[in-house]
């Protein structure tokens, strides 16, 4: 409860310092207005495919941020006043009950979040986490993608995603299931070049390995990661009970389970004794 209320905090004084950066000219209701106008364009272009349109207009494809904030209302708005407005609409994702939401205005959000990749839109990372956190948001499982796409690899990084991770009771298995494969991705594609940054890859790596008997770590990602940063695994008896349990799983997807069943069986078939390697944390 103190760590909700404590987010609610944050969530509110965020809310105020970007509504001051759009300019007390504006009102918390203008803001939403005009950002809901920006959306309700996409979702209006989307819907009747105004770019197919022969209309002898040419309609700009909406995937820069001069294209986007220049739809909608404008009239007392410069750009970056309305990028302050679309920052903080995002940020009052993390707090509101978005369930409550009206069935437009929930597809107002689902545009939003995919303005914000299309736009490659990395600032507004702690928003993402919000909505991802948030037991009442919705799209999750697009916010989880976002943030952990545009937060850097490290601790507080690696906590999200457990958080997510073991939570099977705020969490369904696809969302799960996105915040433990997309960190996965992350880290087989990090390139760590100092200390810091090492040790927070390590890090990761642990917890994704105290993590790996979860329903949420049976993914063929995951496997790889452990091949590349963990020495001797290939050839362990942590892998082949990684890899037993993960195809043990009922959840585990057909995919999945032919991949962790090969490797199994190419295990037990080396030939070869397999030690069993300590990895520090997690059972070892």
């Amino acid at each position: 409860m103190k760590v909700m209320k404590n987010r609610m905090c944050h969530g509110l004084m965020l809310s105020f310092l970007l509504l001051a950066s759009v300019g007390y000219a504006h009102t918390e209701s203008e803001t939403n207005a005009v950002v809901k106008s920006m959306l309700e364009f996409v979702l209006l272009s989307v819907n009747d495919n105004l770019d197919d349109v022969d209309d002898g207009v040419e309609h700009e494809a909406i995937v820069t941020w001069p294209s986007f904030l220049g739809l909608g209302e404008s009239e007392g708005w410069t750009p970056s006043e309305k990028k302050a407005a679309f920052a903080w609409y995002l940020s009052m994702l993390g707090t509101n009950d978005c369930t409550s939401l009206s069935t437009t205005d929930q597809e107002l959000v689902r545009i939003a979040l995919s303005k914000c990749e299309e736009l490659s839109y990395a600032e507004a990372a702690p928003s993402y986490k919000a909505l991802a956190l948030n037991p009442k948001g919705i799209y999750r499982n697009r916010a989880i993608k976002l943030a952990i796409k545009y937060s850097p690899v490290d601790d507080s990084t690696t906590s999200f995603v457990e958080t997510i991770m073991t939570n099977t009771t705020s969490y369904n298995f696809m969302e799960q299931g996105a915040a433990s494969a997309h960190y996965a991705s992350r880290l087989l594609s990090f390139n760590a070049t100092n200390a810091i940054q090492i040790a927070s890859r390590d890090g990761a790596v642990r917890m994704f390995y105290r993590n790996r008997l979860l329903e949420s770590g049976t993914d063929t990602i995951i496997d790889e990661v452990f091949l590349k940063y963990i020495d001797g695994y290939g050839l362990s008896s942590n892998r082949l009970e990684y890899a037993i349990n993960s195809f043990s799983h009922p959840k585990c997807a057909e995919i999945f389970g032919a991949y962790f069943t090969s490797v199994t069986n190419q295990l037990l078939s080396s030939g070869q004794p397999l030690p069993w390697i300590n990895v520090g944390m997690g059972g070892n």
